[in-house]
């Protein structure tokens, strides 16, 4: 996911979530979750910025605002 694909989605409203996925290295970075009334208990995955991603610092300053969680269910 870009910063401006990033930045538009929480301009819309649209952004419910990030977390942050450090399991499994292919899997590790920041994920990117938008509002979705048929998506699983109200949001679906909307995109990621990944571990070793020149964007990743700039992300996660644009989602701090929202909170942030680490890992789902453990699983982090």
């Amino acid at each position: 996911m870009s910063l401006s694909e990033l930045r538009q989605l929480i301009d819309s409203g649209e952004f419910h979530h990030a977390t942050y996925r450090d399991f499994g290295k292919c899997h590790e970075g920041l994920h990117i979750y938008r509002r979705d009334p048929n998506g699983y208990r109200g949001y679906a995955h909307a995109g990621a910025v990944f571990h070793d991603s020149p964007d990743l610092r700039a992300a996660e300053s644009m989602v701090a605002g929202f909170g942030m969680s680490v890992g789902s269910y453990g699983n982090g």
